[in-house]
């Protein structure tokens, strides 16, 4: 959107026009990540840009329409702070990223990785809100510049480990975790790494999400 057109166009939920402050974090927002798209994961890309002026009420403060989602198919707000959130409704409105910067960093990292052979997903629960328990002793380094309140991830040239909040009912959060070896060698450490690194109770996932395909009990998908 032209920035003249978004300083004159900007309102807030209730229809009064938004102030100039206001209207200057659209313009840098559509300035910066506007018409930015790159394939997601889940068949659709994640496309970035305003759908409109008009601020939005979310559960965590004032927002506005900025990103899909394309693996989730689904409408992600962006707001103030430059955190993102999305709300699907039947789940809590969820803190998805501390930034768009820090969205980008996760998914061009997990693009990089997944040529990697990768093991069996594994799958954890942890109480709401609550981030998983982890031994990082067992890991490579933190990747900070990809790591956020739904993505958490470790690694160095040969190893990545991604743990990644898959839903949130209000019983549970439920994470999937990933391991990820660049050389066939490091492939076989998944299950001791892993076990060993999560202190939530951790399980062999029935289904592999990069793959697209079931994994039966006793056998792992390593591609």
């Amino acid at each position: 959107m032209d920035a003249a057109a978004i300083r004159s166009d900007a309102v807030l939920p209730s229809g009064v026009p938004a102030t100039a402050e206001l209207a200057d974090v659209l313009v840098r927002f559509e300035e910066r990540y506007g018409g930015l798209c790159y394939p997601g994961f889940g068949g659709n890309d994640m496309h970035h840009g305003l759908r409109g002026a008009r601020f939005v009420d979310t559960p965590l403060g004032l927002g506005f329409d900025g990103i899909v989602d394309g693996d989730w198919t689904w409408g992600v707000e962006v707001l103030l702070d430059g955190g993102t959130v999305m709300d699907l409704g039947e789940w809590r409105c969820r803190r998805i990223d501390r930034s768009v910067d820090q969205r980008i960093e996760k998914h061009a990292l997990l693009a990089e990785v997944r040529g990697w052979r990768h093991h069996q997903t594994f799958a954890c629960r942890t109480p709401p809100d609550v981030l998983p328990m982890v031994d990082e002793r067992w890991l490579p380094p933190p990747v900070p510049e990809a790591t956020g309140p739904a993505d958490l991830w470790w690694g160095d040239e040969d190893v990545a480990v991604q743990a990644t909040l898959w839903s949130w009912p209000p019983e549970a959060d439920r994470w999937i975790v990933r391991y990820f070896a660049r050389v066939w060698e490091k492939a076989g450490d998944a299950d001791r790494t892993v076990y060993a690194a999560m202190g939530h109770e951790t399980v062999p996932a029935r289904w592999c999400y990069l793959c697209d395909t079931s994994v039966a009990a006793g056998y792992k998908c390593i591609q």
